[in-house]
């Protein structure tokens, strides 16, 4: 997926996830072996904050790796900003830019923005609510058009940071959204679930058939804290606050439980639901009984698409618009 983006002329990235066990340094490792075999290809990899950066352990993986590699950039998220717990001090960034690497950050508040400006972030990506998968708590975050807005006047307005590049993400699956990211000031956008719904992306093939489903829309698209509710209460990588959100596509379990979180609590302890809860996101569960993540967006996706064509219509769709239809406007 990561080549097949930037052979389409966007920059893709290979996601390192929780980069903090022998394994999935290993799994990680095989996919940047199979980029750096495609010459040319700019390698960028994305790192979880919080359980990548919370130890020793992670932030000598991390080092380790890109004094291997030396990638042309990182991500960080959640949080984007991290400090290494033996002095303190050294950021995740500093660590970054110590190998030569570009830093982009992902946020969802206008402060966490501001944090990773400080802090020396070489790009910012505005997610807001309308996003698929892990992100702000709903009263935490804002959405994708008053987040970015706001990040760029902030950008804009310092004389150290006004020239860093701000991308807009959540929600935007087509040159419409591209356009609309362009018109707040910011420098391009970031597709999450539109190129999930690529035959590149990872992920079971029913998950991605529903979101490519003509009656899913964005009604049907949730930000709710149920899933990482339960999956916080089994596994190795909890998800904090206020990260410990995800946009999904609705469920039975989603609409018995989102807003009632203390009583989920209290069902999680006696077991049963999570053993469901793992038996429906298994291989052999039910995609609609599922947490699938999704953005807002993904009623504007109707097929299952080569990532390259993806990138190249979504190009081509926000250059007739500029070109035709808004050109009509100052006419």
């Amino acid at each position: 997926l990561a080549y097949e983006t930037n052979r389409a002329g966007a920059l893709g990235s290979i996601a390192a996830g929780h980069f903090n066990t022998a394994s999935v340094v290993e799994n990680v490792e095989k996919e940047v072996r199979l980029l750096r075999e495609a010459e040319g290809s700019p390698l960028v990899v994305g790192f979880i904050g919080h359980s990548t950066f919370k130890s020793e352990t992670g932030w000598k993986l991390v080092e380790e790796f890109m004094s291997r590699h030396k990638p042309e950039a990182v991500q960080y998220f959640a949080p984007a900003v991290m400090k290494r717990p033996s002095d303190g001090q050294t950021s995740n960034i500093d660590l970054a830019h110590k190998h030569g690497c570009k830093v982009i950050t992902q946020v969802g508040t206008e402060a966490h923005a501001i944090e990773a400006l400080a802090a020396g972030t070489d790009c910012i990506v505005a997610q807001g609510s309308e996003a698929g998968g892990h992100g702000c708590r709903p009263e935490v975050g804002s959405g994708t058009i008053a987040l970015a807005a706001r990040i760029v006047s902030v950008v804009r307005s310092n004389e150290e940071w006004h020239d860093t590049p701000v991308l807009a993400a959540g929600g935007i699956v087509d040159g419409r959204g591209l356009v609309a990211a362009l018109a707040l000031g910011c420098d391009g956008v970031v597709l999450g679930t539109r190129l999930w719904a690529s035959h590149e992306g990872k992920g079971l093939v029913s998950y991605k058939e529903r979101l490519a489903d003509s009656n899913i829309g964005p009604d049907e698209v949730i930000r709710t804290q149920v899933m990482d509710g339960i999956q916080n209460s089994y596994t190795p990588n909890p998800w904090p606050e206020p990260f410990d959100s995800s946009g999904l596509i609705r469920n039975s379990t989603i609409d018995t439980w989102h807003g009632d979180y203390d009583k989920l609590k209290e069902a999680i302890k006696d077991g049963s639901i999570v053993q469901s809860f793992k038996d429906d996101n298994g291989e052999k569960g039910e995609a609609t009984n599922a947490c699938v993540f999704s953005g807002k967006g993904v009623g504007d996706i109707t097929s299952i698409d080569n990532a390259y064509d993806i990138i190249r219509r979504v190009d081509d769709d926000a250059a007739s618009i500029i070109q035709n239809d808004l050109a009509k406007l100052v006419q």
